[in-house]
């Protein structure tokens, strides 16, 4: 099942955190504390992960930024586009790069 499309950061091969949508998080959540996740021909093992904001357009006022985490997700080239689709029967998710650009999702 597609998630979401989303671009990988420059910050994403160093921690290995990619920013995901409250409405992602939440469904990935569901999954439990851990789950498998593939990325870039790697498994490793995955999470969701919030934090509190600390970015300039928070300044002011709170807001949460969600995340998948996972040592896999360090393969990823800074800048492109990533697919991040959810298997339901293995209860695994799986981040490979998109096909093509950027999508806009309803």
């Amino acid at each position: 099942m597609f998630l979401e499309q989303r671009p990988v950061s420059r910050k994403t091969p160093l921690d290995g955190m990619l920013e995901v949508s409250p409405a992602a998080a939440a469904r990935l959540a569901t999954l439990g504390d851990e789950f498998p996740l593939a990325s870039a021909g790697r498994e490793a093992s995955g999470r969701v992960r919030s934090l509190a904001c600390t970015c300039a357009k928070g300044a002011g006022g709170s807001h949460v930024h969600h995340f998948v985490e996972s040592p896999a997700l360090k393969a990823l080239a800074p800048g492109t586009e990533v697919r991040v689709e959810l298997d339901e029967e293995r209860s695994a998710v799986r981040v490979e790069p998109a096909p093509w650009g950027p999508v806009s999702e309803p």
